[in-house]
């Protein structure tokens, strides 16, 4: 299975509250919303958006890979008033190893509600169901507390501390590694 036979056409995923779609250069409010908020940004590995010009950069970008066929974000809407409040999607596929990373960012207004867990199920499900993966990982640095639980909520399991692994923002940072098998998902669908 190859990136493109997937991702040639980013398919809407619904879940209860929200819509997880592809975004669009009319998104740029919306993501300039959030993406503008230091407290957002404060554990990502991107900065600030300091203009609607910068997030409608990300955008083109994002476009970009999607008429690439590349692995790109999904957005995600509120249903309830159709704003957009983040995105959340696959930053990287090993094919060959059958596994992937997932990444996400979530609007500060809609944090604590749940949201951001319900993305990322959505998400898992279709690395597990479309894309016939075996390992789904999520990384966040260590005091990214909320997107641990995240991770937790959906049934990753920690693995461990990757010590300077990453540097972003004239730092190198540890992350905290998590994952989850196939046979652990289905599982959790059993159960639930």
């Amino acid at each position: 299975m190859e990136i493109e036979d997937i991702f040639s056409e980013l398919p809407i995923l619904e879940t209860d509250r929200l819509l997880l779609r592809k975004l669009q250069l009319d998104d740029k409010k919306d993501i300039f919303d959030y993406a503008s908020d230091p407290l957002v940004c404060k554990y990502t590995t991107w900065s600030v958006h300091e203009s609607i010009e910068e997030s409608k950069n990300f955008l083109i970008s994002v476009i970009k890979d999607y008429n690439n066929h590349q692995i790109a974000p999904w957005g995600i809407v509120d249903r309830e008033d159709n704003k957009l409040i983040g995105t959340c999607g696959f930053v990287n596929w090993i094919v060959d190893d059958d596994r992937a990373e997932i990444g996400y960012a979530l609007s500060r207004k809609y944090w604590g509600k749940g949201y951001m867990t319900e993305a990322v199920r959505a998400v898992i499900a279709f690395g597990f169901s479309t894309m016939d993966l075996n390992r789904i990982e999520a990384r966040c640095k260590i005091e990214n507390i909320p997107s641990a639980k995240v991770m937790e909520k959906v049934g990753m399991k920690f693995e461990g501390i990757l010590r300077e692994h990453l540097f972003v923002k004239g730092i190198y940072h540890d992350l905290k590694m998590y994952s989850i098998l196939r046979r652990e998902w289905v599982e959790l669908l059993i159960k639930s």
